[in-house]
């Protein structure tokens, strides 16, 4: 009789056992599930700042092969470039601490939707970014080449040039672009953020200019 009772008690020891490791996994499923997210968050957060950081160590031009004797380089201002790297760099760094305080529980708000929030702005700066470095205009002396934010790089020759115009700048509405076209299906765009003056003093096509002023 003592037999038959251990062996009942044994039986539902084993069943309580059983699904309390069930419970247990089935816990460990959904936190490891529930953590992975943030996890991958946070890592694209301190990634981008510092894939950042390394382009602008390894890609710098000097100075020198910016201003050489046979042309010369026009860039997108360091200080803009730099306030964008600096914005990065810090919102990562945000992020992370306030993506880590909602893992710890001190605030009531899902990692998960902190980290996604500072991950898009990081995305997004990061492109502009990019696009910002790749932008520049070398000057020849009888002739440019323009890699513009998007599509491929552009050679104009200066007296091929027929028009070029001045239009509102989107990004700095204080400055004006200039649109340069060199026949119906060839443009590029001067963006304001160079130094404008310099090349269009380069170029020394002032008569284009002033033509289409005339023609508006």
């Amino acid at each position: 009789m003592a037999f038959c009772v251990s062996e009942l008690v044994w039986g539902m020891l084993k069943q309580v056992m059983w699904k309390a490791v069930l419970r247990w996994n089935d816990w460990g499923t959904r936190v490891r599930c529930r953590m992975s997210v943030p996890i991958v968050l946070a890592i694209v957060a301190v990634v981008i700042p510092i894939v950042a950081f390394l382009i602008v160590r390894l890609g710098d031009e000097s100075i020198a092969e910016r201003h050489h004797s046979h042309h010369d380089t026009y860039i997108i201002a360091g200080a803009l470039t730099f306030s964008l790297l600096a914005a990065m760099i810090f919102m990562g760094a945000l992020g992370m601490l306030l993506g880590w305080l909602c893992m710890v529980e001190v605030f009531s708000v899902d990692a998960s939707v902190v980290l996604g929030f500072f991950d898009a702005f990081l995305l997004v700066a990061f492109v502009y970014w990019l696009l910002l470095r790749r932008y520049k205009v070398v000057t020849y002396v009888d002739h440019m080449r323009v890699t513009p934010f998007f599509g491929r790089t552009k050679t104009i020759s200066y007296a091929d040039i027929t028009a070029m115009e001045w239009t509102p700048s989107l990004l700095m509405p204080n400055n004006r672009n200039v649109w340069v076209y060199a026949g119906p299906r060839c443009k590029a765009l001067l963006w304001s953020g160079l130094d404008l003056d310099q090349i269009l003093i380069r170029i020394d096509r002032f008569d284009a200019l002033e033509n289409l002023s005339a023609r508006m």
